[in-house]
C-alpha cells in the first residue's frame, strides 16, 4: 500500500491541477464536436464548394451546431443519480443528443437553401482537375500495359512502398506482446495494483449504506450523499450551510471540529454534509445527527 499512500499524499497537488486538466479536455472535446457536427450539417449542402471553403463551412456550421447543442442540452432529461449521473456527465450524453438533433435540423435547412444554388464555375474547375487526373491515369495504364505482376511490383515507387510496409510490420510484430489490459495500465499509471483495489473495495463495502447499521429515521448516510453529489462537491457548486446550530449539533455528536458544511436537498429533505478536521464526512438534518464516516482509514 506504499504506492497508494504516496498517491494520496500527492492528491492535493492533483486536485489543484484538475480545473486546468478538465478545461484542456473540454477544449479538445469541443473541437471534436465541431468537426463531427459540421460533417453532419454539410451532408445537406447541395452546391459545390472547393475543399478549403468546405473545411471553413464545416468549422462554421459545426460551431453553430455546438452552440445550439449547448443551449438545448439542459432540455435533455437527466434524472439519473449516483454513478449513472457521473457517467452521463463525463460522456456528455445530453450534448451528443442535442448536437445530433441540431446538426440534423441545420442539414435540412441547408439542403433547402442550397438546392437552387449551383456553383457552375466551381464544378467546371473540379471537372477540369478530374480530366487531368484521368489523362495521367491513362498514361500510367499505357506504360504498364504488357508488363507482368513482378515487373509492375519492382517499379521504384512500388518497391519502396512494399519495403516500408514490410519493415514496419516486421518491427511491430517482433515487439507485439499481446493486447494491453486498459484497467491494468490505468492502475499502474496512478501507482496502484490489484491488491490496493481489493483493499479499497473492502473499505467501500464496509462503509456502504447497505452494510452499515441503519440510519435513524429521517436520516441519510453521509456516504450516500457524498456519492450522489460528488460531482457538485468537486466543482464546488454546492451552497455552504451556515446554520451554527447544525454545526454545533454535528460537533457535539461526532466529537470533531467541522471545517466545511454543505447544504444538500435530497429526497425532498434538506441535509448538512459536513467535512471535519479529522477527515470525517458527517450528515445531519436541521434537528437530528445522522452519522459520520472517517475517510482517513483509506490511508
Amino acid at each position: 500500500m506504499a504506492d497508494f499512500s504516496n498517491m494520496l499524499a500527492f492528491a492535493p497537488e492533483l486536485l489543484r491541477g484538475m480545473p486546468l486538466i478538465f478545461q484542456t479536455i473540454q477544449i479538445v472535446a469541443y473541437i471534436f464536436f465541431i468537426l463531427f457536427f459540421g460533417s453532419i450539417v454539410l451532408r445537406g449542402f447541395r452546391a459545390y464548394l472547393p475543399w478549403h471553403m468546405k473545411l471553413l463551412a464545416r468549422l462554421g456550421f459545426g460551431f453553430i451546431a455546438l452552440v445550439c447543442a449547448i443551449a438545448l442540452g439542459p432540455l435533455i432529461p437527466t434524472e439519473s443519480t449516483g454513478i449513472y449521473r457521473i457517467i452521463f456527465t463525463i460522456t456528455q450524453l445530453n450534448l451528443w443528443i442535442a448536437g445530433i438533433i441540431s446538426a440534423a435540423v441545420l442539414a435540412v435547412s441547408l439542403f433547402l437553401i442550397s438546392s437552387k444554388m449551383p456553383n457552375i464555375r466551381g464544378m467546371e474547375k473540379a471537372m477540369d482537375r478530374l480530366k487531368l487526373r484521368m489523362e495521367k491515369a491513362r498514361s500510367i495504364e499505357k506504360d504498364m500495359a504488357g508488363k507482368t505482376v513482378v515487373q509492375k511490383l519492382t517499379q521504384p515507387m512500388m518497391l519502396a512502398g512494399i519495403i516500408i510496409l514490410a519493415g514496419f510490420l516486421v518491427v511491430s510484430l517482433v515487439n507485439f506482446r499481446g493486447f494491453p489490459n486498459p484497467s491494468e495500465n490505468v492502475l499502474s499509471a496512478i501507482g496502484l495494483n490489484q491488491s490496493d483495489i481489493d483493499t479499497l473495495g473492502s473499505y467501500i463495502e464496509a462503509v456502504s449504506p447497505n452494510q452499515t447499521a441503519p440510519m435513524p429515521e429521517g436520516c441519510v448516510n453521509p456516504l450516500e450523499l457524498a456519492q450522489n453529489f460528488q460531482q457538485d462537491i468537486l466543482q464546488n457548486s454546492l451552497p455552504v450551510y451556515t446554520d451554527n446550530a447544525v454545526k454545533t449539533l454535528i460537533e457535539s455528536e461526532s466529537g470533531e471540529s467541522v471545517e466545511l458544511m454543505y447544504r444538500i436537498e435530497y429526497k425532498q429533505k434538506v441535509y448538512a454534509l459536513a467535512i471535519t478536521a479529522k477527515q470525517s464526512v458527517c450528515s445531519a438534518t436541521s434537528t437530528q445527527f445522522c452519522g459520520c464516516i472517517n475517510l482517513g482509514s483509506l490511508v
